[in-house]
């Protein structure tokens, strides 16, 4: 690989994995809250769809965890280069399929059981939105990491 396609891969990488990290840490965090934050006589069903949509953030911050050591891959022989960034772009393609099914599964449940069935307490609107906003940003921000580190990374 040329020394300019190297620093486009380097830059390009790095900007993608800190934003990604950064939002996986937030939506956790947002996650972890609303577990917590969980008035008593919530559906138990709620935590199996909050720990879907963890498991979604965590597939977003394994892609750019993977997008960061692809940032900070020193020069190597041309073909080993050229392995490693074919695992790193199977892998964050890999990751955003997990993170659309593992997103997608926690809104079903989520939006299964927001009316409060079997006399359990009704998810509040605020609640919901959290929840739904956290699975968009998770699916679109590990679209955009698969996206762009697809195009960077070289194929073959």
């Amino acid at each position: 690989m040329a020394r300019d396609a190297v620093t486009v891969v380097r830059s390009t990488a790095r900007t993608v994995a800190n934003t990604g990290i950064g939002v996986a840490a937030v939506v956790l965090v947002a996650l972890v809250w609303l577990g917590v934050a969980a008035p008593t006589g919530t559906h138990p069903l709620f935590y199996f769809g909050l720990i879907f949509l963890g498991g979604a953030a965590l597939s977003l911050l394994l892609a750019d965890v993977g997008a960061a050591a692809a940032g900070s891959r020193g020069p190597a022989a041309s073909q080993t280069d050229l392995r490693f960034f074919q695992g790193i772009r199977r892998l964050v393609l890999a990751m955003w399929l997990c993170t659309v099914v593992a997103g997608a599964l926690g809104v079903l449940v989520v939006l299964a059981i927001a009316g409060g069935r079997g006399g359990t307490t009704p998810l509040s609107t605020s609640t919901m939105t959290v929840a739904f906003v956290g699975a968009a940003i998770t699916v679109v921000w590990a679209g955009i990491t698969s996206v762009v580190m697809r195009r960077v990374l070289p194929r073959s």
